[in-house]
């Protein structure tokens, strides 16, 4: 049986509800309301850091499938983040690893479902376009070309975007669902956050509009693949395969796993490899366990010049001096 709610009573439900926790009268702008009816349970979190910045969680698990018709509608400029998945918007589909992305505007009518015997982890941003504007404009006010079309009038409608969520968007995500801290130190930690991820979205959607990023959606299969791509990577260090090999390994072709490598870890494949043997060589080299040249080679270099270059030049100073400054520390 499929329950079929509006968006009013979809939200009454959660709002009927008192907070079931505040820590702390410092803790009153983060709320907790719980959901617990004939269908499914959960909860919705509300985290008011400003009058203008609202961090949402909603966590909720189904045993029924549950429809929520949203009206036509005004909308705030808000992100979505997926780490765990199982709903839809219209005719697009929400899987693990996504974010959706909305200016302002007019919403339009829309179903959303939640399937039957899913669970849903969703972590929202919701900013008023005034604030996000002032976020966005430089000293003078004015805000790039690229990012207009994120300011509509009230009478048009909201651009809508899905996206991969880089590994930078992730990590965000968790902390945020993870956070260790408690009262003012709490929201100032959230709104660090907030703010972190619509710089890696504003920097995605720069990208986009200056047709430096490629957005075809990832069917669930096709990024599995990728993360498949990637294992093998990590376990070829010494001898990678190449991308036509790498492609056919994991049954996608090259031109597909290039665009699908950066969309799911926003680098390149070989871009992600270089940045792995690099953070491995500083990882090893503050162990103190090898010397520089032992270190080269665990990493996959045969010449120690191109590895000291390597490293030289992304971390500013040359794998010998770092593994001795380290030792100076100590």
């Amino acid at each position: 049986m499929t329950l079929i709610l509006s968006l009013y009573d979809y939200w009454k439900l959660f709002n009927e509800e008192e907070p079931i926790r505040q820590n702390s009268d410092s803790d009153k702008f983060d709320m907790i309301r719980k959901l617990q009816i004939i269908y499914g349970e959960g909860f919705h979190r509300e985290i008011h850091l400003r009058d203008d910045v609202l961090l949402s969680i909603y966590n909720y698990q189904s045993q029924k499938s549950v429809v929520v018709e949203s009206p036509v509608r005004g909308h705030m400029i808000e992100f979505q983040f997926f780490p765990l998945a199982g709903s839809q918007a219209q005719n697009i589909s929400s899987r693990a690893g996504q974010y959706f992305l909305s200016s302002d505007g007019m919403a339009l009518e829309s179903t959303h479902f939640h399937h039957e015997f899913f669970g849903l982890i969703e972590v929202g941003v919701h900013i008023k376009p005034k604030v996000f504007y002032s976020f966005v404009s430089d000293i003078s006010g004015e805000i790039p070309p690229e990012l207009k079309h994120l300011f509509r009038r009230s009478d048009q409608p909201t651009y809508e975007r899905y996206g991969i969520q880089t590994p930078a968007m992730l990590l965000a995500v968790q902390q945020i669902l993870q956070c260790p801290y408690q009262g003012i130190t709490k929201r100032i930690y959230f709104e660090s956050k907030v703010w972190e991820l619509a710089a890696l979205i504003i920097d995605q959607e720069l990208q986009i509009n200056q047709g430096n990023l490629i957005t075809t959606m990832l069917k669930s299969s096709e990024i599995e693949r990728i993360r498949n791509a990637k294992e093998i990577l990590l376990q070829h260090i010494h001898n990678p395969p190449s991308l036509i090999q790498l492609a056919r390994q994991v049954g996608l072709n090259d031109r597909k796993l290039k665009q699908g490598f950066r969309q799911v870890f926003g680098t390149t494949v070989f871009g992600y490899l270089h940045n792995h043997r690099m953070e491995l060589a500083q990882k090893l080299l503050m162990e103190k366990n090898m010397n520089v040249t032992e270190v080269a080679r665990t990493v996959g270099y045969t010449s120690l010049p191109s590895f000291s270059y390597a490293f030289y030049k992304k971390f500013g100073v040359n794998p010998k001096s770092y593994q001795t400054k380290k030792v100076r520390l100590e």
